[in-house]
């Protein structure tokens, strides 16, 4: 085992080596921090914004004009998209990565990471994994799609050395998810990481069979999406392990990890948090000098606890992360119901191929896509399920209608038509 870990750190550091990034000191310096007193925490927090702020203030066209981080507006993707350049500190000199996200509306989203900001990204991470039993070197099998792991030799090149196998997360058949299981008992994978419908439709698969052991395996995490107790539930029986949920939004400097007592803290040295009157995430990358986004709105609806934790850990906790605004279904007593509760749901009956939920402020509307061309057996079904849920003056429920798609032709699992909001 102590050559295994030997190993494991080898390879990371000849990473860090390849990609220019500082990912393995970055970690020690988290696993440290993460059990200091929260003032110390709170300074170290406090004196990377003053140098953060300084360097915007002083060396880019957007932050010349404030003089206080109190004074910044609330920065969304169209004014980073419609003055792109002006974020980038004149005094910045080292490599910038261009990032692209697919962003909640269709459209994508670029930005300017760096090396640095890719360090704590991982870091995060991994800190997530070691929560769940991860030690540095393990097998870990990723389950996800194209947000989470990238294409390209450089990319299998770091992903051979990190030690991890990609699973693809679509398509997810029975015949997919059968070479799946046993790779993952195979290639003695310590931690499967990734979408967590994916890995809930992997459990789902699972839990149909003949008991299978994975004798290997120490802990799942869950990442990208909404885990809801069900999902939870099913996965750790699956699996015979306990699961872990880990929430980032890597341009806001997010990075947010379950612990062994069920809390999820926020790595709070890396990021400025606060939310706006929607309760919408905004936060600010202290690691990302290359390219400044303060205060930049995530559009994820977080909640946050001043309780402290068992685990002896002080970064801050978040109580609740509901999901992207725009993947939510808000109801007319303003109860928010989010996207992926229609899907664990939806993903239980077989018929269902798609769906999507579209609603104003008196109607909900949910579209089925399905061979099964029994409208009433659906409505029968589902729509007592919708009312004891989220409250509308109607209720409607149609089959294989066209999905309404946004501009790029990308589906969206929920369509919010509501006026004055």
């Amino acid at each position: 085992m102590r050559n295994a870990a030997v190993k494991g750190k080898m390879r990371f550091f000849l990473i860090d080596i390849l990609r220019g990034t500082s990912v393995m000191p970055v970690l020690k310096e988290l696993n440290q921090q993460q059990y200091l007193p929260a003032e110390e925490l709170e300074a170290i927090r406090i004196s990377r914004l003053a140098h953060l702020f300084q360097i915007a203030k002083t060396h880019t066209k957007y932050y010349s004009q404030f003089n206080s981080y109190q004074e910044l507006q609330v920065l969304s993707k169209d004014i980073i998209s419609q003055r792109f350049t002006d974020f980038v500190p004149s005094s910045y000199k080292k490599k910038l990565i261009k990032k692209t996200t697919g962003g909640s509306t269709g459209t994508p989203f670029s930005y300017y990471s760096t090396n640095k900001s890719l360090s704590y990204l991982w870091a995060g991470i991994i800190l997530s994994w070691q929560v769940a039993g991860y030690r540095t070197g393990d097998k870990v099998a990723f389950l996800a799609g194209s947000s989470l792991y990238k294409t390209g030799w450089q990319h299998r090149l770091f992903y051979n050395l990190m030690n991890i196998d990609i699973l693809h997360a679509s398509p997810l058949n029975d015949s997919v998810m059968k070479a799946y299981a046993e790779k993952i008992k195979c290639r003695k994978t310590t931690l499967v990481y990734g979408y967590a419908h994916a890995i809930n439709a992997l459990a789902d698969y699972l839990n149909r069979q003949p008991a299978t052991s994975f004798p290997y395996l120490k802990g799942v995490v869950c990442t990208a999406e909404l885990l809801t107790g069900s999902a939870r539930e099913n996965i750790e029986k699956a699996f015979g392990v306990k699961v872990y949920n880990q929430y980032g939004c890597n341009e806001a400097g997010v990075s947010a990890f379950e612990c062994e007592q069920g809390k999820m803290h926020i790595i709070s040295t890396r990021c400025i948090y606060e939310t706006d009157k929607d309760g919408s995430l905004l936060g600010t990358d202290l690691s990302n000098e290359g390219f400044v986004m303060m205060k930049y709105n995530t559009t994820d609806i977080v909640t946050f606890s001043d309780e402290t934790c068992s685990c002896k850990r002080n970064f801050p906790i978040i109580k609740n992360v509901v999901g992207r605004l725009n993947d939510v279904v808000v109801d007319m007593k303003g109860n928010v119901l989010h996207a992926s509760f229609f899907g664990m749901v939806f993903s239980k009956d077989t018929s269902i191929k798609q769906f999507q939920i579209v609603y104003n402020n008196d109607i909900i509307e949910v579209n089925i896509h399905s061979n099964n061309p029994d409208e009433e057996t659906y409505k029968n079904k589902y729509l007592p399920l919708l009312r004891n849920h989220a409250v509308f003056e109607y209720y409607n429920l149609k089959i294989n209608s066209p999905f309404f798609v946004i501009k790029n032709g990308k589906h969206k699992e929920v369509v919010d038509n509501r006026q004055s909001r």
